[in-house]
């Protein structure tokens, strides 16, 4: 990741839709989502149990406001954070969960862009942070299946990203966001085939 922090401004650059800056804090964050997913994979836990939909939300807070944050000093944005995830649950979040149920045993792949898009749309299913948390949760997908998660690197960048901001503004509520979606759910998942990698497996 420093290695995409150091060349973040030519990526940006090139870019359909320039992006935030890739800070220091930006870096460290995300790294303690990282560190968080590899406890959840650790301890098995069932990504859409009730204790899986909390996990996501602390990545959420991990990546936006990095190790050890104070929670009375950002009470306002875990509240409106969990607000909009659970006002969201019955129409957004359960039928993700629900269809990672049934669908959990096949293409791990396809299971990880189908939940990467699914939180990645619109609505989206948190306040901010959408791209970081929604890439941790398809890892998570594929690590609970053997497979290498995905990080970003300066090679891979353009090509998550600029697609990453066509599912960011396609509404999955429309007709014409329904019948983009699969296109992007496909595509994304062939993208992560072909950049996971073994290295950033943790071997016991």
């Amino acid at each position: 990741m420093q290695d995409v922090q150091r060349h973040f401004p030519a990526i940006n650059a090139v870019l359909n839709s320039r992006r935030d800056d890739f800070t220091d804090s930006v870096r460290q964050n995300m790294l303690s989502g990282y560190e968080f997913l590899d406890a959840m994979i650790s301890h098995r836990l069932d990504l859409f149990s009730d204790d899986g939909l909390e996990a996501f939300l602390q990545l959420n807070h991990l990546v936006l406001l990095g190790r050890g944050y104070d929670v009375r000093a950002f009470d306002r944005h875990i509240t409106a954070t969990r607000r909009r995830f659970f006002e969201n649950f019955r129409t957004y979040v359960k039928p993700l969960r629900r269809w990672y149920y049934r669908h959990h045993t096949e293409d791990a792949y396809k299971v990880a862009s189908q939940m990467y898009v699914g939180v990645l749309s619109q609505p989206q299913l948190f306040q901010e942070g959408n791209h970081r948390t929604g890439s941790l949760i398809a890892s998570g997908v594929l690590l609970q299946n053997g497979c290498p998660p995905f990080v970003l690197t300066r090679q891979n960048a353009v090509a998550y990203f600029n697609p990453s901001s066509e599912i960011k503004f396609t509404d999955k509520r429309t007709v014409r966001g329904k019948l983009r979606l699969p296109k992007y759910q496909h595509d994304f998942g062939e993208f992560l085939r072909a950049n996971v990698n073994e290295a950033y497996v943790r071997r016991s």
